[in-house]
């Protein structure tokens, strides 16, 4: 009797193991993906300021 009851909370323990780490697998994943996203929104910002900058140099300089 015994032996069973070991092994039920030994697989009830496993399964908790298992998917917590899934999970954290699944977290880091998607935070990586925003992190990018950010990134590459961050350098669009950076290039549409950059043109504008331009932009208006050269207006200030035609004037």
């Amino acid at each position: 009797m015994m032996s069973a009851d070991g092994t039920g909370l030994f697989l009830m323990l496993a399964s908790f193991a298992l998917t917590f780490f899934v999970a954290r697998g699944l977290g880091k994943r998607l935070k990586a993906k925003r992190e990018a996203e950010r990134a590459k929104q961050a350098e669009r910002d950076l290039a549409k300021q950059s043109r504008q900058v331009r932009r208006a140099a050269t207006r200030q300089h035609k004037s």
